[in-house]
């Protein structure tokens, strides 16, 4: 049976579509022997979009929506920034997801780590991500490594994605990361948020900038930052301006952050954007 047998008229965006649900696909990609990822790919270029993405149109056309639904990226952190990135981009349709965190949630994560809830404590946090973006979005390829990054994994982990996301809690990781991206030339999205504060900048393949245009040669965080502590709503605004920033990048429009420091005041309600030198 066809795609387009299965297919339905549906008329709740702006314009009729065609599309297709979950189980309809899950099962004919089940038939045909191929991973639903490849099936929801083939229902786009034929025209049919899966019913969980048709809320995405018209901000997104349907070219935008195959190639996010083509592409790979990995999520450096699964906790505070890490959690909604993962929701964030499962729910959009990217395509297949790298997530890696070396670590387990704790009682203290409950006030910010959407992955986290009195069911997952002290189990590790890669490993709850991946349990929680097959129940978002079966369509899609997900792998977890529950590895802390360091110099021995870091260019298997970054290599064959098409954007890095930065998700870390460390300047170390934070900077080796970075420094993979670059020599393999795909595009590094930094985030952090510590308080009521954060920020977020980009950094392309051909970019002559780096971390040290944010931190300088500070490579750990300071007393200071750590007893700020981190208000919920923090990781969730600037993972959410990650978020967008990738949607921008994996769907080829341009990005909005490249060399250019984002900083949000939550306390104050503002944000300001800072070109980088």
């Amino acid at each position: 049976m066809r795609l387009k047998d299965l297919a339905y008229s549906s008329d709740e965006s702006a314009e009729s579509r065609l599309v297709l649900d979950d189980r309809s696909l899950l099962d004919w990609s089940e038939r045909r022997g191929i991973s639903p990822r490849d099936a929801q790919i083939e229902a786009l270029e034929e025209g049919i979009i899966p019913l969980r993405y048709l809320k995405n149109f018209s901000a997104l056309d349907l070219p935008q929506q195959t190639r996010i639904c083509r592409s790979s990226a990995l999520i450096c952190g699964c906790g505070g920034l890490g959690g909604a990135l993962i929701n964030l981009l499962a729910r959009v349709g990217v395509g297949k997801l790298r997530l890696v965190d070396g670590d387990s949630f704790a009682p203290t994560n409950l006030n910010r780590q959407w992955l986290c809830d009195t069911y997952s404590l002290y189990q590790p946090k890669a490993l709850i991500a991946e349990r929680r973006v097959r129940a978002i979005n079966p369509l899609i390829d997900v792998e977890a490594f529950n590895a802390i990054l360091d110099e021995t994994n870091a260019e298997d982990l970054v290599e064959g994605t098409d954007l890095v996301l930065d998700a870390l809690d460390n300047l170390e990781g934070r900077f080796l990361l970075a420094e993979v991206a670059h020599r393999l030339g795909i595009p590094y999205l930094h985030g952090a948020a510590t308080g009521w504060w954060g920020q977020v900048s980009t950094f392309m393949p051909d970019s002559t900038l780096d971390l040290k245009a944010i931190y300088g040669a500070k490579k750990t965080r300071d007393a200071v930052e750590i007893a700020m502590g981190v208000l919920g709503p923090a990781p969730s605004v600037i993972a959410s301006l990650q978020a967008f920033e990738a949607i921008r990048l994996l769907s080829c429009k341009n990005p909005a952050y490249a060399n250019r420091l984002v900083y949000f005041d939550g306390e104050s309600g503002t944000m300001e954007r800072i070109q980088l030198q």
